[in-house]
């Protein structure tokens, strides 16, 4: 399903020939009321130019055998009338039959569902950093949409996955498209698209929107970060730097980097790292963590504790440290498990 800018309602299809046949009508009702003379009243007019653009054949209401002007007149509107009828019959044949009534009702299905959602994520850009975010979204479990401009790149990404995303084909930098989105509602933004300069704008757009949401850019020159980080976006991501951090840890330390491959969602179905984050009235405030009982009923170890700045870490924490409302745990195990800790928490599953 794609809600896409480029696909046309049936209203904006069925439009055009819908006025053409109305102006037909009134103008021909018009000319029959001037060229005879005002003899017959704008009713008779008009019924005469509806029989004669249907092409009905009932008795006609104005006398045109002697008149060669009104027959000509005459045969002009049929030549309109049954042109615009047809048109209007084969946009609506091409409707139904191209299957486009269906691909219609999809796309209302799907604005409803972006309307539903609520603290979800919109990702800006399918291509290829932005198609490995959609993927952890989606087995994750993660609620989003993708935007992309280009309704194949979407619907390449539908297919590769084999899931029915939620989707919307259009410039993400256009307010309107992210409207469709539901990034007033949305909890954050991966902004994916290809260039910096357009990722710039997206943000800049997406902050206008939702000043609470938390926006995550792909950046291509590190020298461009500072002016991200002005603009709005919360973090910045330079896949080639990563890319080339990755390229020696594989060389220089293999060992770690396939561990790491362990705990990456995309190629591991069991085992995660991922962050619980304490709220306000949790269970686990002021518990120290031998208390607390994530070891024991959970299996999750506690490799990390971020603190209420967000900056500040605790790396392996020991079994006397107590744990606050606001901290964020950073854990190591199953991923079911980590389901079962935001709820011991108290926070959202």
């Amino acid at each position: 399903m794609n809600l896409t800018t480029a696909t046309r309602s049936p209203g904006k299809r069925l439009l055009l020939p819908v006025v053409m046949i109305l102006a037909i009508l009134i103008l021909g009702s018009i000319g029959y009321y001037f060229l005879a003379d005002g003899r017959y009243s704008p009713g008779e007019c008009a019924y005469m130019t509806a029989i004669t653009v249907s092409t009905v054949g009932f008795e006609e209401v104005i006398d045109v055998r002697g008149d060669p002007l009104l027959r000509a007149y005459t045969v002009m509107l049929i030549f309109m009338g049954t042109g615009s009828i047809l048109y209007l019959l084969s946009n609506v044949t091409a409707f139904l039959v191209e299957g486009e009534l269906n691909q219609y009702i999809r796309r209302l299905r799907m604005e409803n569902e972006i309307r539903k959602l609520r603290d979800h994520y919109v990702i800006c850009g399918v291509g290829r950093n932005g198609e490995h975010a959609a993927r952890q979204m989606l087995i994750g479990g993660f609620p989003f949409v993708v935007v992309d401009s280009s309704q194949e790149t979407i619907q390449a990404f539908i297919d590769s996955s084999q899931s029915q995303v939620l989707n919307v084909t259009g410039d993400a930098k256009d307010e309107q498209t992210l409207i469709r989105a539901g990034i007033d509602h949305a909890k954050g933004l991966v902004a994916a698209l290809p260039e910096d300069a357009d990722n710039i704008f997206l943000i800049l757009s997406a902050r206008e929107l939702n000043p609470n949401l938390r926006i995550v850019s792909k950046i291509n020159e590190l020298g461009a970060r500072k002016k991200f980080m002005q603009v709005g976006a919360d973090s910045v991501v330079s896949p080639t730097s990563i890319g080339g951090v990755r390229l020696f840890g594989e060389m220089v330390r293999p060992g770690v980097a396939s561990f790491l491959d362990d705990i990456i969602p995309e190629t591991s179905e069991d085992l995660t790292m991922d962050e619980v984050f304490i709220p306000d009235g949790s269970p686990l405030d002021g518990k120290k963590l031998a208390e607390s009982g994530i070891r024991e009923r959970t299996n999750l170890l506690v490799v990390g504790v971020r603190g209420h700045d967000n900056n500040r870490f605790d790396y392996n924490p020991g079994p006397g440290f107590e744990l606050d409302k606001g901290m964020t745990l950073i854990v190591l195990g199953p991923r079911d498990a980590v389901t079962k800790l935001r709820r011991m928490s108290g926070g959202a599953a």
